[in-house]
């Protein structure tokens, strides 16, 4: 059959067949062949469903989190001490990293780097483990052990890679991880997909080279062998071209890139499987598990969004690009909706873009609300973006929104007794909805205590005065809009300037400061607060911790910013756990954040 010159052997059927002749094998031969580890008509089921098992157990650990937290990890129930040291001891888990500082990189969190070292002992174990690794004689078949193993458990990978690649997934529905933070796990499930085809791959070659057949057996299967290179072609590419540094050169380019290597790699690997066993029901998985979840943004994008949108372009005094476009949904702080412009040529049109919403919804439903943007200036979209708001401001473009994703737990939030909201340089319009929703709820509650958060620091790090002046003006304008002078009080706003201004600068500086003072009849809600140099996050931390906790409450920080500053935030947090875990403190240390680029 598999020299058929036809593309697949013939008759087609889902399944292949899993009937074996002994001969010419002797009873003890075929005895032996037919074992658990080395009979190839069961390797799908010995090799390939544990994977699933792994997996699904991974999702379903995910899943118990998820309900416990919701139903059990907030405030208002704290429930006993080893309850309390239980979600301390996950939580210093879930935020401890490590820093590169010579790569500028953050590792994963703690506990998310156990769970890639469970997956690696496993996968290793499993396919290492079992022996023979090549048959000494061609008549136990032509597909060694080792490949055969590897190749099964390769396969059992790419429903999990499909799964975790899409905005929309069920992973998310079911645990309640954000879609950007599965990114990890579909890089990480992608490179084991990867390593496991080419100790696929490898066998192979080394076999029938020690047969010295090598030739004759590849011109003998040539559709077999064509299309499992040209799918592991396909696959280096998918797996190594996504890597942050070659993504960055060219965001457009590498998303049209990736589509196309997605369908030419399905295509010739679904040729390579030829429905040997069970093969195919892993590709009709895949498709289950993916393709919903690929239509139903661009679903929801029409029927709720439509097709008309037009999304307004100026640019602020800082030089940041502020995109608005009028929408009638409801969204949270913390979420972001990617946008498709367009009139900006087919490439760009051809992609989406991640942007963080820096604004809230009205309070009324019915009204209709802005989805509010700030972006600084980059190089490919929002370049253009820029030049096209310098030449034109306050003009419109089509735009297409799918969102919003992401975001903050409300729940937590809401329970929370104390805000932390710290933020880097483009990510101040990100703290924004946080000021808002605060003087929000503080303005709205009757009763400080009925399950509002108590106070909110908002601390921003920026480079240029500039930025420092349009934030503060925005801040006021924000809170003068929710009448909320009596929660100032309550809100603390503090900008640190990093970089040193020339005189000219700081002069054009100061005669800026003059547009922050409101409208004839306002007041200044948020005194200005300026501080030079980095702050001390760490000490910040520690000190805000030590404060809310002697007073038995909890405290939520939040962060957006680079690399360095969120990994001294999370491990702060994780810190103020672990002495919550030893016992020298009590109460609850809750942290979120916000990547500057996660795709």
């Amino acid at each position: 059959m598999m020299g058929n010159p036809a593309w697949l052997p013939q008759p087609v059927q889902l399944h292949s067949s899993r009937i074996f002749e002994c001969d010419p094998l002797t009873a003890e031969e075929c005895d032996w062949y037919k074992q658990r580890w080395h009979y190839w008509y069961i390797a799908d089921w010995v090799f390939a469903l544990p994977t699933i098992a792994f997996f699904m157990c991974a999702i379903g650990i995910f899943i118990i989190g998820h309900f416990l937290s919701e139903t059990l990890g907030y405030r208002r129930f704290r429930g006993p001490l080893i309850w309390q040291k239980l979600i301390a001891a996950v939580r210093y888990l879930s935020y401890r990293g490590f820093h590169v500082k010579s790569l500028q990189w953050n590792s994963a969190p703690v506990g998310i780097l156990l769970l890639g070292l469970a997956g690696t002992i496993f996968f290793f174990c499993i396919d290492l483990i079992p022996q023979p690794y090549y048959w000494s004689s061609k008549m136990y078949g032509n597909s060694p052990a080792l490949a055969t193993r590897s190749g099964w458990l390769s396969l059992a990978c790419m429903p999990f890679v499909f799964a975790t690649a899409s905005k929309a997934n069920w992973i998310t529905l079911s645990t309640g991880v954000s879609y950007e933070r599965l990114q990890v796990f579909h890089r990480w499930i992608s490179y084991a997909f990867f390593v496991l085809a080419l100790m696929h791959t490898f066998p192979f070659i080394v076999y029938h080279i020690r047969f010295h057949d090598m030739q004759h057996h590849f011109s003998s299967n040539l559709v077999f062998y064509w299309t499992g290179i040209v799918a592991l072609i396909f696959q280096a590419w998918l797996t190594f071209a996504s890597h942050s540094t070659i993504r960055n050169l060219g965001y457009e380019f590498f998303k049209m890139t990736h589509f196309i290597a997605v369908v030419l790699f399905m295509l010739t690997f679904f040729w390579h499987c030829g429905f040997r066993l069970s093969s195919w029901d892993y590709f009709i998985a895949t498709a289950a598990v993916y393709v919903p979840c690929y239509v139903y943004p661009w679903l929801r994008t029409y029927f709720e969004y439509g097709f008309g949108q037009k999304a307004q372009l100026l640019v602020e005094d800082n030089g940041f690009i502020r995109i608005t476009v009028p929408v009638k949904f409801s969204w949270k702080p913390g979420q972001h909706c990617f946008l498709r412009f367009t009139s900006f040529g087919l490439l760009h049109a051809l992609s989406s873009h991640p942007f963080t919403i820096c604004s809230l919804p009205k309070v009324d439903p019915n009204e209709q609300s802005e989805l509010v943007f700030y972006i600084r200036q980059g190089s490919g979209l929002t370049a253009r973006l820029q030049q096209y708001a310098l030449k034109r401001p306050g003009s419109s473009v089509p735009v297409l929104v799918d969102g919003p994703y992401g975001g903050i737990n409300e729940q937590k939030y809401i329970d929370s007794g104390h805000l932390l909201v710290i933020a880097g340089g483009s990510g101040a319009g990100w703290c924004f909805p946080f000021i808002e929703q605060f003087a929000r709820h503080r303005w709205m509650a009757a009763d400080e205590e009925q399950g509002q958060p108590l106070s909110l620091r908002v601390i921003l790090v920026t480079r240029d005065i500039a930025s420092r002046t349009w934030f503060l003006r925005t801040v006021n304008e924000l809170l003068s809009e929710v009448s909320a002078t009596n929660s100032s009080s309550n809100i603390d706003v503090q900008v640190y300037l990093t970089a040193v201004e020339d005189p000219a600068s700081k002069e054009s500086a100061a005669s800026a400061d003059d547009k922050i003072v409101p409208e004839e009849g306002h007041k200044l809600i948020i005194p200005e607060k300026e501080f030079e140099g980095r702050p001390q996050l760490p000490q910040i931390i520690q000190e805000e911790a030590t404060r809310v906790m002697e007073a038995g409450q909890s405290l939520n920080v939040y962060v957006c910013g680079p690399s360095t500053m969120q990994n001294d935030v999370r491990n702060a947090a994780a810190g103020e756990n672990l002495k919550i875990l030893t016992g020298s403190k009590a109460g609850q240390v809750y942290f979120h954040s916000e990547h500057f680029s996660w795709a």
